[in-house]
């Protein structure tokens, strides 16, 4: 544990006022995450295809997105710790950082931290790029929720290219959902792993028409962004990933005992309970359905008999 955890820093400085109190709880790790926030920088150098391949990201990311005009003189994968400040600062876990030079032209790299760490870093080589502009207009809003698709069995053969479909998709779908409607199904994002390290992205708006059948007829027609990749090189904090993937005790759900469900999804439950004697135990006594005892009736009588005796005597002084 480093002076630079915000736990170890409390005990260490505890806060003074009530402001710094809510900054450190707000550090403070979460079972339930927010959404992924995503930075998006420029090197010392940069080119006219770098930057508006960040720009386009941006504009697909716009919601949970921060992008950064000021150019940086670092490289994450030389020294990693100044982005891992600035990612501090603006309260984002992956980034795009852009660069350009003659070594290595038109450099991507996209990464994710974890406790202010690097997690890992994908290193690419744009060889290809069509701007959203050069698209027709699309009545796909942006920043809509994609459904994503992986072509190629090299993502599940390589263990590189499977962390790399689990970092986009943490880049593309920083929100889970459970269902989906497939009405409200518009937009597409298809990559491909092509060989020799390329990686094909593209984009698609999902229109669906009638057909002579019940199921729609879809087309898919490309919007942007497209981009082709070329693998460079990759990092993978393999301790640090493991401890990422730990699910916290609290947040496991732990199995419920007597309770089951049927085919069709309905819960049912066992209650287990000691014998009961119905005649100990507390019921409610209703005026309406209350019956008279023999003592009750015997008293009763016997108070209409006086009060006719009384009512005999009281005629026979008056007459």
């Amino acid at each position: 544990m480093t002076a630079a955890d915000p736990v170890l820093a409390a005990k260490i400085n505890p806060p003074k006022t009530r402001k710094g109190k809510k900054i450190l709880e707000s550090r403070e790790p979460l079972l339930v995450e927010n959404e992924k926030s995503t930075m998006l920088l420029k090197g010392a150098k940069t080119s006219g295809i770098i930057n508006d391949v960040l720009t386009d990201l941006y504009k697909i990311r716009r919601q949970n997105a921060v992008m950064l005009t000021k150019n940086n003189a670092f490289l994450p994968f030389e020294d990693s710790q100044p982005l891992c400040d600035m990612l501090k600062k603006k309260e984002s876990s992956m980034f795009v950082f852009g660069s350009h030079n003659k070594k290595r032209p038109h450099n991507l790299v996209f990464g994710r931290t974890y406790d202010g760490q690097i997690l890992d870093m994908y290193e690419f080589g744009v060889s290809a790029f069509k701007k959203l502009c050069q698209f027709k207009p699309t009545k796909v809003p942006l920043g809509a929720k994609p459904c994503l698709i992986f072509n190629g069995d090299i993502f599940e053969r390589d263990e590189t290219w499977g962390h790399i479909q689990n970092f986009f998709c943490d880049f593309f779908c920083t929100t889970k959902t459970s269902s989906i409607n497939l009405q409200g199904l518009e937009y597409v994002i298809s990559i491909s792993a092509a060989e020799q390290g390329v990686l094909l992205l593209r984009s698609y708006e999902v229109n669906m028409k009638k057909s002579g059948s019940d199921a729609p007829h879809v087309e898919l027609v490309e919007i942007g962004v497209s981009l082709d990749l070329k693998l460079r090189r990759s990092t993978i904090e393999h301790e640090r990933r493991r401890h990422a993937l730990k699910v916290p005790r609290a947040a496991k759900i732990g199995k419920t005992k007597n309770i089951s469900h049927d085919m069709a999804g309905t819960k049912l439950a066992k209650v287990h309970m000691t014998k009961q004697d119905i005649n100990e135990m507390p019921q409610s006594k209703m005026k309406g359905s209350k019956r008279a005892s023999g003592e009750e009736k015997k008293k009763k009588s016997k108070k209409s008999k006086s009060e006719e005796k009384v009512e005999e005597a009281e005629s026979m002084d008056t007459s």
